[in-house]
């Protein structure tokens, strides 16, 4: 539960072990809740929790004032599917709008399996039971970065609903998304879009796109350029389409 500042009181001390660099997992927004850092939902935006970029730039100041440097993890392989989605804005607008989303381009979606809808296992029985014992609503929620908008709500779980499918009859409109909510049993077998190992509540990335990589390492590159972090640390490249140019970028 440390924060940037919690951290910077303590750089005298590491500084007299004859440290040469503080690690910080990572620390850009991550799911609610998070303790790791890993389940990065938003590559624009250092952590509010954890100080925010002027915490992380008093932290900088701290340690380049006592001669030690910052090392960053950097998480370029996956984000989140968090609960709710709507938290990971780039993931709720592939559900929203599907292949025409413009974050489509961001996450391996077989959109020719699964009816051309998303894969989203995270109900308890079959879908028809869901319904019939009416855990599945159709309610308005304020969504955060949207504002009022119609959504499904499963318990603590919020989905997007496609325009002009509002109005149609609930087990119709849960057939009309781009999105298909199913049983968390059938997640090996049926799951549609690449994740990290078998973690289903991770999606993987496509840094291998020029654009995706570019929206989701500006944030870091310029903390870099700007000499708030010394350098990085890699978390996981074995699983990216092409470690090695992405390395080298």
């Amino acid at each position: 539960d440390l924060t940037f500042d919690d951290v910077a009181t303590r750089v005298p001390y590491h500084a007299s072990l004859g440290v040469t660099h503080v690690y910080l997992s990572p620390v850009l927004t991550a799911a609610p809740g998070s303790t790791h850092g890993y389940d990065v939902v938003d590559h624009d935006r250092v952590s509010d929790v954890l100080g925010g970029e002027d915490g992380l730039r008093r932290l900088a100041a701290a340690a380049h004032d006592a001669g030690l440097g910052l090392v960053l993890d950097v998480v370029p392989n996956h984000m989140a599917v968090p609960t709710p989605v709507w938290h990971n804005r780039a993931l709720w607008s592939v559900l929203t709008d599907g292949p025409d989303s413009p974050y489509a381009a961001w996450f391996d979606v077989d959109w020719s399996a699964g009816d051309g809808a998303v894969l989203m296992p995270v109900l308890g029985d079959r879908i028809g039971a869901v319904i019939a014992a009416d855990e599945l609503r159709l309610v308005e929620e304020d969504v955060p970065g949207v504002g009022p908008s119609t959504v499904l709500r499963y318990h603590d779980h919020v989905f997007p609903v496609r325009a002009g499918t509002q109005a149609l009859p609930l087990t119709e409109l849960v057939e009309r998304q781009h999105y298909r909510l199913a049983y968390w049993k059938v997640a090996d077998e049926e799951l549609n879009y690449r994740r990290f190992f078998d973690v289903g509540t991770l999606v993987a990335v496509r840094v291998e796109d020029p654009d995706v990589f570019d929206a989701t390492h500006a944030l870091t590159l310029r903390l870099l350029r700007e000499g708030v972090v010394d350098g990085l640390r890699i978390d996981h490249p074995d699983g990216l389409a092409d470690p090695a140019g992405y390395l080298a970028r």
